[in-house]
């Protein structure tokens, strides 16, 4: 197996646990390596820290899969993390779920692999070389303990590119229907898995669409939901907070053609108003016309995919913040998100401050919020929290 050797000082990092090797990091090979190949991992000194795979080519050269000497990277590795990761799932999502991420990358030590559970089928996304080429072991690991109905795989992330391979769209098991009805808090969703978004539903809000709906939703309340999408925010705020009305935006017509038939799957429809546009000019024209709201979810794709585009993206976050400030009752709630990693907890909150100020709005914040338990962060990877909610109620009173 391919060695490769990393520079004084960088082995307490992999020691620590941290599961990546960065290309300026390496000191030598044992040979010329093979892009997507197994390797270890060995301090300066020639002292074992780590296996995984290896793209000499990428900036992070290796992932890795494990820190035991002993342990082999085979089907049987597959196996076992994939029995753990089902596991703990099985002890954290309520019955009352029928769709959970049952392999989180990096969450579960197996980096570059995606795999989301919907109602019995599986929707796997690979995003680096090496776990495409380990994917055959993975996909028959699966098969052989999660059982599913059938496997599809949706690797159409734009960093496959950058790891030198194609995007890919195709079912690797079983049948599999182009939709397929889950359970979400109790709440029926139909997801479109050949053809959505990512894999088909944004299953990493699930727990803060629930402590929305429960603590930050009453009975008559009118809802925006903001970047709707299947209208999942909307949805609970509908079926769970029992809100009277409930305004759904999206720029997408195939995702609110979704939530519309999934507030008619839960007898809700009758409360919804779907709307499609820009939410920027939305927000404005609603804002300009005096709509107001007892309690708003901003929850915008990530606008910050680089560091260098940071600047700009606070600067969009903040002005969908300050309409939906504008159309906030006194006491409402607002709840904002991110999924940039580049926007950290403090500069999502510096963001919600400043267009409060400006808006003259009283704000305290009840949560800070970040992905669902079944996409863990790892500790030693900061860019691994990559979704945070701001929870906060406007005080009773204007200014």
């Amino acid at each position: 197996m391919l060695q490769v050797s990393i520079k004084r000082g960088r082995e307490k990092r992999i020691r620590g646990f941290h599961p990546w090797v960065y290309k300026h990091e390496i000191l030598s090979f044992s040979r010329k390596p093979k892009p997507g190949e197994l390797c270890i991992v060995r301090d300066y000194r020639g002292g074992f820290l780590a296996k995984g795979y290896i793209n000499p080519e990428s900036y992070i050269s290796v992932r890795i899969l494990t820190f035991k000497k002993e342990e082999e990277i085979d089907y049987d590795f597959f196996v076992r993390r994939i029995s753990e990761a089902l596991e703990y799932r099985r002890s954290l999502v309520p019955e009352d779920c029928t769709a959970f991420r049952l392999i989180h990358s990096e969450g579960d030590y197996l980096p570059g692999l995606i795999v989301d559970y919907y109602s019995g089928y599986l929707v796997v996304q690979v995003t680096t070389l090496g776990m495409e080429v380990l994917k055959e072991k993975v996909v028959r690991a699966l098969i052989d303990v999660v059982k599913p109905k059938g496997i599809y795989e949706k690797s159409t992330v734009p960093t496959r590119e950058l790891e030198g391979l194609p995007l890919v769209e195709k079912p690797l098991y079983g049948e599999i229907p182009e939709r397929v009805v889950i359970l979400e808090n109790g709440i029926k969703f139909n997801v479109q898995i050949v053809g959505g978004q990512k894999t088909g539903y944004f299953l990493d809000q699930r727990e803060n669409k629930l402590l929305f709906s429960r603590e930050f939703v009453s009975e008559g309340d009118r809802v925006l939901d903001a970047f709707c999408h299947l209208g999942g925010f909307g949805l609970h705020a509908a079926v769970i907070g029992k809100a009277s009305e409930v305004v759904a935006l999206d720029s997408s017509q195939l995702a609110l053609d979704l939530a519309r038939e999934n507030a008619a799957l839960n007898g809700v429809e009758d409360r919804f108003t779907f709307v499609k546009g820009d939410a920027f000019k939305v927000l404005k024209e609603m804002s300009l016309k005096g709509e107001k709201f007892d309690s708003i979810v901003i929850d915008p794709p990530a606008f910050a995919k680089s560091k260098k585009v940071l600047e700009q993206a606070k600067r969009g976050y903040k002005e969908l913040f300050l309409r939906g400030l504008k159309m906030l009752k006194p006491g409402g709630s607002i709840v904002v998100c991110s999924c940039s990693h580049h926007v950290t907890p403090p500069i999502l909150e510096e963001i919600l401050q400043s267009a409060a100020f400006d808006t003259r709005t009283p704000l305290k914040v009840l949560y800070t919020t970040y992905q669902s338990k079944d996409h863990p962060f790892v500790l030693q990877i900061p860019e691994s929290r990559y979704l945070k909610c701001i929870f906060a109620r406007s005080f009773p009173w204007e200014v």
